[in-house]
């Protein structure tokens, strides 16, 4: 999804755009898809429903049929005008309806159905909303991310807590607080879902990764090095250069977003110089930096500017066109057009 209200559609194993989607109001905020009603392309009444939302608190849902046919726009609905910071869809989608849980700005959680079969089609009906209670003042959500069973969900505040609520208790059931406060602007779980990442968008900060079983940090990440202005020599964050010991570092900026591979054993996480690619069990073995060759030792345009810094990384599984042995995932970020496309070989 982009600025224009424009959000397209990748087949990376075939190196096609499948669908551009119908322009959604205001700035996309928030992209997600899930096969819905299986994974096989034979079936033919499987389709790849993308939901959007947008920061005047639109989200959208459509669906990709597994055919020939053209997207349609299923439904539309407007959360109070606040923004919506994320929104998924739910693993317990099936083809009798197809669930998402939305996060706004305002502090709101829900859960939101959209009918297939039986009901009323057409319309977006939210099952139940998430708010704490008792609170001093309201929340102001700036992230969120669903658990991968669709159990818990984390929401990311701009005072940089991140609560953590239980979905089926609809309670919250643990809060964790960063060292920084700086505002929460992605959370990422890894796929067995025993650890979370959260980071800041604002510059200089630092990328933490926390076991959700004992609501710990267990490591922090210095993206550009470990004091205020990259890595002590004096250049400025999104600038590359070498170190004291004379040898090359990147530095890639403001983050933009954070994702664990599927096996869980690497972290990406992305900013305005490019990307790169860290061990969970030792964060400071970086296997691999990935750098755009236009991006290398140019400044950082948006250093200095306040609020959410929009980019996002995703993992895919194993195969791309012409490479049938590479897991693979992709980087985007604000200020650029090209979606990136990374193969990483899956023996290494």
């Amino acid at each position: 999804g982009g600025r224009d209200g424009q959000a397209v559609v990748y087949d990376v194993g075939r190196g096609v755009v499948l669908a551009s989607l119908a322009k959604c109001p205001g700035l996309i905020s928030s992209v997600a898809g899930a096969v819905i009603g299986g994974k096989d392309d034979d079936n033919a009444s499987s389709f790849v429903a993308v939901v959007t939302g947008s920061d005047e608190g639109t989200i959208r849902l459509h669906s990709l049929p597994s055919g020939r046919d053209e997207p349609a726009l299923l439904a539309e609905r407007n959360f109070d005008s606040s923004p919506v910071v994320s929104a998924v869809i739910h693993p317990s989608s099936d083809d009798q309806a197809v669930r998402m849980i939305v996060a706004t700005r305002n502090g709101k959680i829900a859960l939101v159905k959209y009918r297939l079969a039986g009901g009323e089609r057409g319309a977006l009906e939210t099952v139940f909303e998430l708010t704490r209670q008792g609170k001093e003042k309201e929340d102001v959500y700036t992230a969120g991310a669903l658990h991968p069973d669709g159990l818990i969900y984390a929401a990311g505040t701009d005072e940089g807590t991140i609560f953590i609520w239980d979905l089926k208790t609809k309670a919250l059931a643990g809060t964790l607080e960063s060292d920084d406060q700086q505002s929460i602007d992605c959370i990422a779980f890894s796929e067995n879902g025993y650890h979370v990442a959260t980071s800041s968008s604002a510059p200089s900060t630092a990328i933490q990764i926390w076991d959700l079983r004992k609501l710990q940090s267990i490591a922090t990440i210095h993206p550009n090095g470990s004091d205020g202005n990259g890595d002590g020599d004096g250049k400025e964050d999104g600038q590359s250069g070498d170190d004291a010991n004379g040898n090359t570092r990147v530095d890639i900026g403001r983050i933009s977003s954070v994702a664990f591979d599927p096996s869980g054993v690497f972290l990406a996480y992305s900013g305005e110089g490019g990307t790169k690619v860290c061990m969970v069990k030792n964060v400071e073995d970086v296997v691999c930096a990935l750098i755009p060759s236009k991006t290398k030792g140019r400044k950082s345009k948006k250093k200095d500017e306040a609020g959410p810094f929009r980019g996002g990384v995703v993992w895919g599984g194993v195969g791309t066109a012409g490479a049938e042995e590479k897991v693979w995932f992709a980087s985007g970020c604000d200020g650029e057009r090209p979606l990136r496309i990374w193969g990483v070989s899956a023996t290494e």
